[in-house]
Protein backbone atom coordinates (compact mmCIF):
# COMPACT_ATOMS: atom_id res chain seq x y z
CA UNK A 1 0.00 0.00 0.00
CA UNK A 2 1.28 3.46 -0.86
CA UNK A 3 2.33 5.61 2.09
CA UNK A 4 2.10 2.76 4.59
CA UNK A 5 5.26 1.13 5.88
CA UNK A 6 4.84 -2.60 5.65
CA UNK A 7 5.60 -4.58 8.81
CA UNK A 8 8.56 -6.89 8.53
CA UNK A 9 8.06 -10.53 9.40
CA UNK A 10 9.49 -11.20 12.84
CA UNK A 11 12.93 -12.75 12.72
CA UNK A 12 13.95 -15.43 15.19
CA UNK A 13 17.19 -15.92 17.08
CA UNK A 14 17.96 -18.69 14.59
CA UNK A 15 17.44 -16.22 11.74
CA UNK A 16 19.74 -13.67 13.38
CA UNK A 17 22.37 -16.37 13.91
CA UNK A 18 22.21 -17.34 10.22
CA UNK A 19 22.32 -13.70 9.13
CA UNK A 20 25.37 -12.87 11.27
CA UNK A 21 27.20 -16.17 11.04
CA UNK A 22 27.13 -16.63 14.82
CA UNK A 23 25.79 -19.40 17.05
CA UNK A 24 22.30 -19.10 18.49
CA UNK A 25 23.80 -19.18 21.99
CA UNK A 26 26.00 -16.18 21.22
CA UNK A 27 23.02 -14.28 19.79
CA UNK A 28 20.92 -15.03 22.88
CA UNK A 29 23.65 -14.03 25.31
CA UNK A 30 24.40 -10.86 23.38
CA UNK A 31 20.74 -9.81 23.38
CA UNK A 32 20.59 -10.41 27.13
CA UNK A 33 23.75 -8.36 27.80
CA UNK A 34 25.86 -11.17 29.22
CA UNK A 35 29.31 -9.81 30.14
CA UNK A 36 31.13 -12.76 28.55
CA UNK A 37 30.16 -11.43 25.11
CA UNK A 38 32.39 -8.65 23.77
CA UNK A 39 30.74 -5.23 23.55
CA UNK A 40 31.57 -5.06 19.83
CA UNK A 41 29.66 -8.33 19.26
CA UNK A 42 26.75 -7.23 21.44
CA UNK A 43 26.44 -4.01 19.44
CA UNK A 44 26.58 -5.89 16.15
CA UNK A 45 23.82 -8.25 17.30
CA UNK A 46 21.63 -5.43 18.66
CA UNK A 47 22.00 -3.41 15.46
CA UNK A 48 21.03 -6.40 13.35
CA UNK A 49 18.10 -7.19 15.63
CA UNK A 50 16.79 -3.63 15.31
CA UNK A 51 17.30 -3.60 11.54
CA UNK A 52 15.57 -6.93 10.98
CA UNK A 53 12.73 -6.33 13.45
CA UNK A 54 13.57 -8.94 16.04
CA UNK A 55 11.04 -8.94 18.93
CA UNK A 56 11.70 -11.45 21.73
CA UNK A 57 8.63 -13.04 23.23
CA UNK A 58 8.31 -13.12 26.99
CA UNK A 59 8.39 -16.92 26.83
CA UNK A 60 11.61 -16.89 24.85
CA UNK A 61 13.20 -14.45 27.26
CA UNK A 62 12.24 -16.54 30.23
CA UNK A 63 13.54 -19.73 28.67
CA UNK A 64 16.79 -18.03 27.67
CA UNK A 65 17.39 -16.49 31.07
CA UNK A 66 15.86 -19.16 33.25
CA UNK A 67 13.96 -16.36 35.02
CA UNK A 68 10.28 -15.80 35.65
CA UNK A 69 9.92 -12.12 34.79
CA UNK A 70 7.42 -11.31 37.52
CA UNK A 71 8.01 -9.44 40.77
CA UNK A 72 5.83 -10.45 43.69
CA UNK A 73 4.41 -7.97 46.15
CA UNK A 74 2.34 -9.31 49.01
CA UNK A 75 -0.10 -6.68 50.20
CA UNK A 76 0.10 -5.92 53.93
CA UNK A 77 -2.30 -7.97 56.00
CA UNK A 78 -4.82 -5.25 56.77
CA UNK A 79 -8.03 -4.27 55.08
CA UNK A 80 -7.24 -0.65 54.20
CA UNK A 81 -4.07 -1.30 52.18
CA UNK A 82 -5.61 -0.31 48.86
CA UNK A 83 -6.54 3.12 50.26
CA UNK A 84 -3.01 3.77 51.56
CA UNK A 85 -1.74 6.66 49.40
CA UNK A 86 1.91 5.97 50.24
CA UNK A 87 1.57 2.34 49.16
CA UNK A 88 -0.15 3.41 45.95
CA UNK A 89 2.75 5.74 45.07
CA UNK A 90 5.32 2.99 45.67
CA UNK A 91 3.38 0.46 43.59
CA UNK A 92 2.88 2.92 40.72
CA UNK A 93 6.61 3.56 40.49
CA UNK A 94 7.47 -0.12 40.84
CA UNK A 95 5.05 -1.22 38.12
CA UNK A 96 6.06 1.57 35.73
CA UNK A 97 9.76 0.74 35.90
CA UNK A 98 9.23 -3.01 35.62
CA UNK A 99 7.01 -2.55 32.57
CA UNK A 100 9.82 -0.74 30.77
CA UNK A 101 11.86 -3.96 30.97
CA UNK A 102 8.96 -6.25 30.09
CA UNK A 103 8.47 -7.48 33.65
CA UNK A 104 5.15 -7.89 35.41
CA UNK A 105 4.10 -7.00 38.95
CA UNK A 106 1.95 -9.55 40.76
CA UNK A 107 0.00 -8.28 43.78
CA UNK A 108 -1.07 -10.98 46.20
CA UNK A 109 -3.50 -10.47 49.05
CA UNK A 110 -3.31 -12.38 52.33
CA UNK A 111 -6.33 -14.69 52.75
CA UNK A 112 -7.99 -15.01 56.14
CA UNK A 113 -6.15 -17.51 58.28
CA UNK A 114 -2.79 -17.03 56.54
CA UNK A 115 0.07 -14.62 57.04
CA UNK A 116 2.29 -12.88 54.52
CA UNK A 117 5.12 -15.40 54.80
CA UNK A 118 2.76 -18.26 53.92
CA UNK A 119 1.65 -16.38 50.81
CA UNK A 120 5.26 -15.66 49.82
CA UNK A 121 6.23 -19.31 50.29
CA UNK A 122 3.30 -20.47 48.17
CA UNK A 123 4.33 -18.10 45.36
CA UNK A 124 7.96 -19.21 45.51
CA UNK A 125 7.02 -22.89 45.40
CA UNK A 126 4.62 -22.28 42.51
CA UNK A 127 7.43 -20.91 40.36
CA UNK A 128 5.37 -17.82 39.49
CA UNK A 129 7.78 -15.27 40.98
CA UNK A 130 11.28 -14.25 39.92
CA UNK A 131 11.84 -11.69 42.68
CA UNK A 132 10.11 -9.93 45.58
CA UNK A 133 9.68 -6.32 46.69
CA UNK A 134 8.86 -5.59 50.33
CA UNK A 135 7.78 -2.38 52.08
CA UNK A 136 6.23 -1.22 55.38
CA UNK A 137 8.95 -3.12 57.21
CA UNK A 138 8.86 -4.10 60.88
CA UNK A 139 11.92 -3.78 63.11
CA UNK A 140 12.06 -7.56 63.14
CA UNK A 141 10.24 -8.72 60.02
CA UNK A 142 9.36 -12.39 59.32
CA UNK A 143 9.06 -11.62 55.60
CA UNK A 144 12.68 -10.49 55.40
CA UNK A 145 13.81 -13.44 57.54
CA UNK A 146 12.05 -15.79 55.09
CA UNK A 147 13.46 -14.14 51.98
CA UNK A 148 17.00 -14.30 53.37
CA UNK A 149 16.84 -18.08 52.91
CA UNK A 150 14.32 -18.50 50.06
CA UNK A 151 16.87 -18.20 47.25
CA UNK A 152 14.83 -15.53 45.47
CA UNK A 153 16.23 -12.04 44.75
CA UNK A 154 14.51 -9.36 46.83
CA UNK A 155 14.80 -5.67 47.65
CA UNK A 156 13.30 -3.97 50.68
CA UNK A 157 11.90 -0.46 50.67
CA UNK A 158 12.82 0.42 54.24
CA UNK A 159 15.01 -1.52 56.67
CA UNK A 160 14.73 -3.86 59.59
CA UNK A 161 16.76 -3.10 62.72
CA UNK A 162 19.42 -5.54 61.43
CA UNK A 163 19.93 -4.84 57.75
CA UNK A 164 23.54 -5.47 56.74
CA UNK A 165 22.96 -8.62 54.68
CA UNK A 166 20.31 -7.68 52.10
CA UNK A 167 19.54 -4.99 49.54
CA UNK A 168 17.40 -2.03 50.58
CA UNK A 169 16.40 1.52 49.75
CA UNK A 170 15.33 3.72 52.64
CA UNK A 171 14.92 7.32 53.68
CA UNK A 172 16.79 8.62 56.73
CA UNK A 173 13.71 8.75 58.96
CA UNK A 174 15.56 9.79 62.10
CA UNK A 175 17.23 12.75 60.39
CA UNK A 176 13.93 13.75 58.80
CA UNK A 177 12.28 14.15 62.20
CA UNK A 178 15.30 15.91 63.63
CA UNK A 179 14.97 18.36 60.75
CA UNK A 180 11.20 18.73 61.24
CA UNK A 181 11.53 19.47 64.96
CA UNK A 182 14.45 21.86 64.42
CA UNK A 183 12.36 23.70 61.84
CA UNK A 184 9.56 24.20 64.36
CA UNK A 185 12.02 25.22 67.08
CA UNK A 186 13.45 27.76 64.65
CA UNK A 187 9.97 29.23 64.27
CA UNK A 188 9.77 29.71 68.05
CA UNK A 189 7.90 26.58 69.11
CA UNK A 190 8.82 24.87 72.38
CA UNK A 191 5.65 22.90 73.15
CA UNK A 192 5.88 20.33 70.36
CA UNK A 193 3.94 17.04 70.33
CA UNK A 194 4.33 13.85 68.29
CA UNK A 195 1.62 11.75 66.72
CA UNK A 196 3.68 8.62 66.12
CA UNK A 197 3.04 5.27 64.47
CA UNK A 198 3.15 1.61 65.40
CA UNK A 199 6.54 1.13 67.08
CA UNK A 200 6.81 -2.38 65.64
CA UNK A 201 7.35 -0.63 62.31
CA UNK A 202 10.95 0.44 61.90
CA UNK A 203 10.14 3.74 60.17
CA UNK A 204 7.87 4.74 63.08
CA UNK A 205 10.56 3.82 65.60
CA UNK A 206 13.20 5.82 63.70
CA UNK A 207 10.95 8.88 63.38
CA UNK A 208 10.19 8.80 67.11
CA UNK A 209 13.91 8.56 67.83
CA UNK A 210 14.53 11.61 65.64
CA UNK A 211 11.81 13.59 67.43
CA UNK A 212 13.19 12.82 70.87
CA UNK A 213 16.79 13.48 69.83
CA UNK A 214 15.97 16.93 68.44
CA UNK A 215 13.95 17.91 71.52
CA UNK A 216 16.69 16.66 73.85
CA UNK A 217 19.47 18.37 71.91
CA UNK A 218 17.52 21.64 72.12
CA UNK A 219 17.13 21.27 75.89
CA UNK A 220 13.34 21.01 75.62
CA UNK A 221 11.32 18.68 77.82
CA UNK A 222 8.55 16.64 76.27
CA UNK A 223 5.69 15.80 78.64
CA UNK A 224 4.77 12.09 78.39
CA UNK A 225 1.27 12.93 77.17
CA UNK A 226 2.77 14.93 74.28
CA UNK A 227 3.82 11.67 72.58
CA UNK A 228 1.03 9.47 71.24
CA UNK A 229 2.16 6.29 69.48
CA UNK A 230 0.20 3.73 67.49
CA UNK A 231 -1.53 6.12 65.08
CA UNK A 232 -1.92 4.54 61.64
CA UNK A 233 -4.56 6.63 59.87
CA UNK A 234 -6.60 9.82 59.84
CA UNK A 235 -9.32 8.47 62.13
CA UNK A 236 -6.81 7.56 64.82
CA UNK A 237 -5.24 10.99 64.41
CA UNK A 238 -8.61 12.70 64.94
CA UNK A 239 -8.98 11.10 68.37
CA UNK A 240 -5.34 11.54 69.40
CA UNK A 241 -5.23 15.20 68.36
CA UNK A 242 -8.48 15.91 70.21
CA UNK A 243 -6.85 14.50 73.36
CA UNK A 244 -3.79 16.73 72.90
CA UNK A 245 -5.98 19.79 72.41
CA UNK A 246 -7.82 19.05 75.67
CA UNK A 247 -4.61 19.15 77.74
CA UNK A 248 -4.32 22.04 80.24
CA UNK A 249 -1.25 23.22 78.30
CA UNK A 250 -1.86 22.21 74.73
CA UNK A 251 1.00 21.96 72.22
CA UNK A 252 1.58 24.80 69.79
CA UNK A 253 2.89 22.39 67.16
CA UNK A 254 2.63 18.70 66.29
CA UNK A 255 4.84 16.49 64.13
CA UNK A 256 3.02 13.57 62.52
CA UNK A 257 4.37 10.18 61.45
CA UNK A 258 2.68 10.36 58.02
CA UNK A 259 0.77 12.85 55.88
CA UNK A 260 -2.44 10.87 56.40
CA UNK A 261 -2.05 11.28 60.17
CA UNK A 262 -1.24 14.98 59.74
CA UNK A 263 -4.40 15.55 57.71
CA UNK A 264 -6.42 13.86 60.45
CA UNK A 265 -4.77 16.19 62.97
CA UNK A 266 -5.73 19.23 60.88
CA UNK A 267 -9.35 18.08 60.82
CA UNK A 268 -9.32 17.66 64.62
CA UNK A 269 -7.92 21.16 65.08
CA UNK A 270 -10.65 22.59 62.88
CA UNK A 271 -13.31 20.55 64.66
CA UNK A 272 -12.16 22.08 67.95
CA UNK A 273 -12.80 25.57 66.56
CA UNK A 274 -9.10 26.32 66.09
CA UNK A 275 -7.04 27.08 63.02
CA UNK A 276 -4.22 24.81 61.88
CA UNK A 277 -1.13 26.79 61.03
CA UNK A 278 -2.19 29.53 63.43
CA UNK A 279 -3.27 28.08 66.77
CA UNK A 280 -1.43 24.79 66.21
CA UNK A 281 1.20 24.15 63.55
CA UNK A 282 1.23 20.76 61.82
CA UNK A 283 4.07 19.00 60.00
CA UNK A 284 3.57 15.71 58.17
CA UNK A 285 5.82 13.17 56.49
CA UNK A 286 5.61 11.67 52.99
CA UNK A 287 5.10 14.59 50.61
CA UNK A 288 2.02 13.02 49.06
CA UNK A 289 0.08 15.09 46.47
CA UNK A 290 -3.02 15.22 48.69
CA UNK A 291 -1.13 17.44 51.11
CA UNK A 292 -1.40 20.32 48.65
CA UNK A 293 -5.20 20.09 48.71
CA UNK A 294 -5.72 20.40 52.46
CA UNK A 295 -6.78 23.65 54.11
CA UNK A 296 -4.29 24.88 55.07
CA UNK A 297 -1.87 23.15 52.71
CA UNK A 298 0.35 20.72 54.60
CA UNK A 299 3.97 21.41 55.48
CA UNK A 300 5.70 18.06 55.19
CA UNK A 301 8.95 16.18 55.05
CA UNK A 302 8.81 14.94 51.47
CA UNK A 303 10.12 11.62 50.26
CA UNK A 304 9.95 10.70 46.58
CA UNK A 305 7.67 7.66 46.97
CA UNK A 306 7.02 7.15 43.25
CA UNK A 307 10.72 7.48 42.40
CA UNK A 308 11.54 5.12 45.27
CA UNK A 309 9.29 2.51 43.67
CA UNK A 310 11.13 2.92 40.39
CA UNK A 311 14.53 2.67 42.06
CA UNK A 312 13.50 -0.49 43.91
CA UNK A 313 12.49 -1.99 40.54
CA UNK A 314 15.87 -1.12 39.04
CA UNK A 315 17.64 -2.68 42.03
CA UNK A 316 15.54 -5.83 41.65
CA UNK A 317 16.31 -6.19 37.96
CA UNK A 318 20.01 -5.79 38.65
CA UNK A 319 19.83 -8.36 41.47
CA UNK A 320 18.21 -10.83 39.09
CA UNK A 321 20.85 -10.15 36.46
CA UNK A 322 23.68 -10.66 38.94
CA UNK A 323 22.17 -13.95 40.07
CA UNK A 324 21.61 -15.08 36.49
CA UNK A 325 25.25 -14.57 35.50
CA UNK A 326 26.45 -15.98 38.84
CA UNK A 327 28.29 -12.76 39.53
CA UNK A 328 31.17 -12.86 41.98
CA UNK A 329 30.34 -9.29 42.97
CA UNK A 330 29.45 -9.59 46.65
CA UNK A 331 28.53 -5.95 47.17
CA UNK A 332 24.99 -5.56 48.46
CA UNK A 333 23.30 -2.36 47.20
CA UNK A 334 22.00 -0.29 50.11
CA UNK A 335 20.76 3.23 49.41
CA UNK A 336 19.81 5.90 51.96
CA UNK A 337 17.95 8.97 50.72
CA UNK A 338 17.03 12.11 52.65
CA UNK A 339 13.59 13.66 53.05
CA UNK A 340 13.24 17.34 52.19
CA UNK A 341 11.20 19.95 54.01
CA UNK A 342 8.32 21.23 51.87
CA UNK A 343 7.04 24.54 53.25
CA UNK A 344 3.32 25.23 53.11
CA UNK A 345 0.77 27.04 55.25
CA UNK A 346 0.18 24.53 58.06
CA UNK A 347 3.30 25.53 60.01
CA UNK A 348 4.08 29.04 61.25
CA UNK A 349 5.51 30.74 64.35
CA UNK A 350 3.33 30.31 67.45
CA UNK A 351 0.69 32.98 68.04
CA UNK A 352 2.57 34.28 71.06
CA UNK A 353 5.73 34.70 69.00
CA UNK A 354 5.23 37.12 66.08
CA UNK A 355 8.81 36.54 64.91
CA UNK A 356 9.52 35.38 61.38
CA UNK A 357 6.66 37.37 59.89
CA UNK A 358 8.15 36.93 56.45
CA UNK A 359 7.73 33.15 56.70
CA UNK A 360 4.10 33.55 57.78
CA UNK A 361 3.36 35.67 54.76
CA UNK A 362 5.27 33.33 52.42
CA UNK A 363 3.20 30.31 53.44
CA UNK A 364 -0.04 32.15 52.76
CA UNK A 365 0.83 32.35 49.05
Amino acid sequence: MTGVKQRKDAISIAGLALHLGLSEGTISRALNNYPDIAEKTRKRVRDAANELGYQPSSTARRLARGVVETVGFVLPSRRDHLSDPFLSEILDGLAAELAMSGWDLLLAAVPDGQDEVEVMDRLVRSGKIGAFAVTRVKRSDPRVDYLRTAGVPFVVHGRTSKHSDYSWLDVDNEKAFVDAVNFLIGLGHKNIALLGGDLKMNFAWQRREGFQKAMSDAGLETPPDYIVDGISDGMGALEAMATLLALPSRPTAVVCVTDAVAIGAIHAIQKAGLKAGHDVSVVGYDGLPMGRATEPALTTMSQASYEAGREVARMLLEAVRQKNIKSLNKEIPQILWEAKLTLRASANPPVSNPANKSHREETKK
